[in-house]
């Protein structure tokens, strides 16, 4: 009789058989040692797994049995066994797929046949892995291409050893190939950046010596366009320019400083300067930058904005975040430099609050709005009122409308701003068309919250929500960023088709000109309240308003001015043949309650 001891590897990458075992005293043979007639030395073999297991001769047991046959089996060794599906001897090939387990044994006489194989066990696998590792090591970053050239070799080797008689393991290497490239990408991660490749750290490997030291951070405000037009070893390179020529020649950063660069941000330690020769210091850091030969890409030039953070009795990873920080705001603010002083530092805290607050007040519904009429000039009439925000904090005071906006904007929470407000303020709009049917609702909203597409599911939403029609709500479009995108102006044409009307608040301000009175479809401008005021006392602003509304007028657009405060301006305003009229004259900003009862007496303003 004979032994069927065989065992799997982890995963049946492979299996192993004695050659004889050990039953109740006696050595027994195993079965593949026994059909080879084996009488070698005694030990553990790996079958050969070069050869095809579906190469190996089979018959049919009922073709036996019923002599339907045509091969003769005469002189040789035959294995009956089971080979059913439902047999539980069935195992893993290494290289996918399931085969009986009697298979194994034909394979290990074939290979007995060449003798015992040598058995080297994981050590030239490891060696293997070893000398690519450390190749690898030496590289910036493990190449993906040897990575796997090494895995595949590792997958193939076994082959190839076992047609030479030789077993070798490969487990154990290909578990350290995948630790070290693990631990190898970290550590590159760490040394080099991974856009360029250069070998510049990130910020966290500053270390906390020099703390008397100010922090520079240099935004590269258009290094996004040399990414986009290069590849990678050329945008390395000129990042090392960068570095260069501000050692050099600007020697703005001294040569011995380490330099650390994340994303498009370049980070480093100097020696403090007077509160006086900060901003001028970093304004010639930015004038090197644009005089140096050799910095940009397809004709363009380097640009960029610097933050510089003074506080040295803060922790470094705090500074650096806040020098960071200041870096690009200076870039959203149009700024050149922008020191992170404790004013600054102080602003960050509240936007930081205010931002929490907000959230936490539209959760509540505690942010209130507040309603200014609009008149018509010709007839005294009120006829529509614009929403604006109104939010005293127990904590924070009378909040600034322009400021909790432009925090919104910041942090990408003017989306949710927007649609609270003109839920609150169409849900106030319908009590008021229950008193004017005609009354016309004015909402602010930001340009930047026009480029979400979701803007038009929100709009659609609430309008049915409160039964509140198209035609009587009126888009206030501020300018806190260019209208002439073209995400903002397909929305805006979605908007229209609606039903609803779009104003160009705050025109002659901002991104505004005569190009968006042609590109932006809206149907009515706003006069911005500066020039308005100062009618009285200046000609050239009484001209401008005056130009301002014969020209809207031959575009068919109506004309809204804001800011009006006296009876003199009003009748100017009317006189040149403005249309509605804002201000303090009429009225400041009050609650609906108070607005519907002055459209339920049907008073007219002033």
């Amino acid at each position: 009789f004979s032994s069927m001891m065989g065992q799997s590897a982890p995963f049946g990458l492979a299996v192993r058989f004695p050659t004889q075992t050990t039953i109740d005293g006696k050595s027994v043979p195993s079965i593949s040692a026994l059909m080879a007639d084996y009488k070698g030395q005694e030990g553990w073999y790996r079958p050969d797994q070069s050869i095809d297991p579906h190469s190996v001769p089979t018959l049919s047991f009922g073709d036996v049995l019923n002599g339907t046959i045509k091969t003769p089996l005469t002189g040789k060794t035959v294995v009956i066994a089971p080979t059913h599906l439902e047999s539980s001897d069935f195992h893993a090939l290494p290289f996918g797929g399931k085969i009986p387990g009697v298979y194994f044994h034909v394979m290990g006489a074939h290979t007995l046949k060449g003798g015992l194989p040598l058995d080297l066990l994981w050590i030239p696998a490891l060696l293997l892995v070893s000398a690519a590792l450390a190749a690898q090591g030496r590289r910036k970053r493990p190449s993906k291409k040897a990575a796997a050239a090494c895995g595949a070799v590792l997958l193939l080797a076994p082959i190839a050893f076992d047609k030479a008689g030789i077993n070798i393991d490969v487990f154990p290497a290909a578990i350290a190939l995948g630790i070290g490239l693990f631990r190898l990408d970290r550590l590159a991660a760490r040394t080099y950046n991974r856009s360029t490749n250069l070998l510049l750290p990130d910020s966290s490997s500053f270390k906390a010596e020099d703390v008397d030291r100010d922090i520079y951070a240099l935004k590269l405000t258009n290094l996004g366009d040399f990414r986009e037009s290069g590849i990678s070893s050329e945008l390395g390179q000129l990042v090392e320019r960068i570095i260069g020529c501000l050692q050099t020649y600007g020697q703005v950063i001294d040569p011995g400083t380490s330099v650390a660069f994340d994303k498009d941000t370049l980070v480093w330690k100097a020696a403090p300067l007077d509160r006086s020769e900060i901003e001028e210091h970093a304004l010639g850091l930015l004038a090197v930058l644009r005089a140096a030969d050799g910095l940009g890409m397809n004709g363009a030039r380097i640009d960029g904005a610097v933050g510089i953070d003074i506080n040295h009795g803060l922790p470094l990873g705090a500074r650096i975040q806040a020098a960071s920080q200041a870096a690009e705001m200076a870039t959203r603010n149009g700024l050149r430099v922008l020191s992170a002083d404790a004013e600054f530092l102080a602003d960050r805290e509240r936007r930081v609050l205010l931002l929490a607050q907000m959230e936490r007040c539209i959760e509540a519904g505690t942010i209130g709005v507040g309603y200014q009429p609009k008149v018509c000039l010709r007839s005294g009439e009120i006829v529509g009122a614009e929403a604006l925000l109104r939010w005293e904090h127990h904590t924070l005071g009378e909040v600034d409308a322009a400021e909790l906006v432009r925090v919104a904007e910041e942090s990408d929470r003017i989306d949710q701003l927007s649609v609270y407000v003109l839920d609150v303020a169409l849900a106030a709009g319908r009590k008021m068309l229950d008193k004017d049917p005609e009354f016309r609702l004015a909402v602010n909203m930001s340009a930047k919250a026009l480029g979400n597409l979701m803007i038009l599911y929100h709009v659609a939403r609430l309008l049915s929500k409160h039964r509140f029609p198209a035609e009587n709500l009126v888009l206030e479009v501020t300018e806190t960023a260019p209208l002439d995108d073209l995400d903002v102006e397909n929305h805006l044409e979605g908007l229209l088709k609606l039903g609803l009307q779009v104003s160009l608040d705050d025109f002659g301000t901002g991104h505004s000109s005569l190009e968006y009175l042609q590109r932006v479809p809206s149907s009515e401008i706003k006069i911005d309240r500066r020039f308005v005021t100062h009618m009285r006392s200046s000609d050239d602003n009484a001209a401008l308003v005056e130009g301002t509304i014969e020209m809207a007028h031959k575009l068919g657009k109506d004309v809204v001015a804001e800011g009006v405060e006296d009876e003199l301006t009003a009748k100017r305003l009317q006189a040149m043949g403005c249309d509605l009229a804002q201000g303090y004259y009429y009225s400041p900003a009050v609650q609906a309650e108070e607005l519907i009862a002055q459209l339920e007496r049907r008073r007219f303003a002033a």
